[in-house]
């Protein structure tokens, strides 16, 4: 499956401390995860509130999404991209 970039808003969600947001796949929404964690590694620091979150996981977006389609080509069903899956897609670019 194809996964393209979805333009459907991200969301914060604090129970489970990740940022969830979407890929259109060629039938569905295919949404996937991201780690606080990951974010606060690659800024160096913790995110004061929400919208800084939101703020990092834009900013990092690209590389996020290398990390999540990896996730996503390698037969994981659900994608929940942490730190090192996202500092290894912003080293290679």
């Amino acid at each position: 499956m194809i996964l393209e970039h979805s333009a459907k808003p991200a969301e914060d969600l604090e129970d489970v401390r990740k940022i969830r947001f979407f890929f259109r796949g060629d039938t569905d929404v295919v949404p996937c995860l991201v780690s606080w964690e990951a974010l606060d590694r690659l800024e160096g620091g913790k995110a004061a509130d929400r919208a800084e979150r939101l703020n990092r996981f834009e900013k990092h977006r690209s590389a996020i999404e290398v990390a999540a389609r990896r996730k996503f080509d390698a037969s994981e069903r659900e994608v929940v991209v942490e730190a090192s899956d996202v500092l290894q897609a912003a080293r290679e670019g």
